[in-house]
């Protein structure tokens, strides 16, 4: 009972954090390697949060009236072949390869929580050079999404903003719409080859969701400013955490 309480807490900053500017994974992902839980089986996890952010969080964007549809659909095919590739080729892993994976995924991540995206401000260019560049970028997002999850919806954010000029709340849920199948993909893949716990699944899945809807509307209503000081301290701590138990 503990132990689904906990997941549940966890699931549900999970949601929350990720819906407004992605990367709870750099922090959610040490902590349940810490319960004990193999590699494959918290990658598992982690992607399953996120198919609950999904969920959770397109109504508040749609309502809000900030996708850009076509975007996304054009972003889809870039973010599930990438995915597809990451998830086929991390499943095949040793757990001994995946820890520093995991680690190295970590550190990543932990970069961009503390320089988070900004919204584009001046003239837009229109380069078609420039988009396609990142289209590209987004696939190799893809890869990273679908075999770590660990910041990849913060990779993604960056790319729509700087790539492709759009302000922090419509490039989120952009992103987050273009970034259905890859997660299904991936959470597939995944669960697949892992020895997950199925009441654990659906336990940080459903919280997920509501920690995403709860995210989504503040993202809308109010920005992420507040809420990204928080993800950048929690990170910070966690990181110091995994770092200790890789070196002890």
């Amino acid at each position: 009972m503990l132990e689904i309480s906990l997941l549940s807490v966890l699931g549900f900053a999970m949601g929350l954090i990720t819906s407004i500017s992605g990367g709870a994974g750099v922090f959610a992902v040490p902590t349940l390697l810490s319960f004990g839980i193999p590699p494959v089986n918290v990658l598992a996890m982690n992607r399953m949060s996120d198919v609950g952010v999904v969920l959770g969080a397109l109504r508040n964007f749609y309502k809000a009236k900030v996708i850009d549809w076509k975007l996304a659909i054009k972003i889809i095919p870039f973010l599930a072949a990438g995915s597809y590739l990451g998830a086929s080729i991390v499943v095949g892993l040793s757990e001994e390869s995946l820890r520093p994976m995991i680690f190295v995924g970590v550190l990543i991540g932990m970069i961009f929580l503390v320089k988070p995206a900004r919204p584009f401000v001046g003239k837009k260019s229109n380069s078609k050079v420039k988009k396609w560049v990142g289209f590209l970028v987004l696939l190799l997002v893809g890869v990273w999404s679908g075999a770590l999850a660990m910041a990849g919806a913060t990779f993604a954010l960056l790319v729509v903003v700087h790539f492709f000029e759009k302000n922090f709340v419509d490039a989120r849920s952009t992103e987050l719409v273009a970034a259905i199948p890859e997660t299904l993909i991936s959470t597939g893949i995944l669960v697949s080859a892992s020895t997950a716990n199925s009441t654990w699944l659906f336990t940080i899945f459903i919280s997920s969701f509501f920690g995403a809807f709860l995210g989504s509307h503040l993202a809308v209503k109010r920005g992420d400013s507040f809420i990204k000081k928080g993800v950048i301290l929690i990170g910070v701590i966690m990181l110091f955490r995994l770092i200790y138990q890789y070196f002890s």
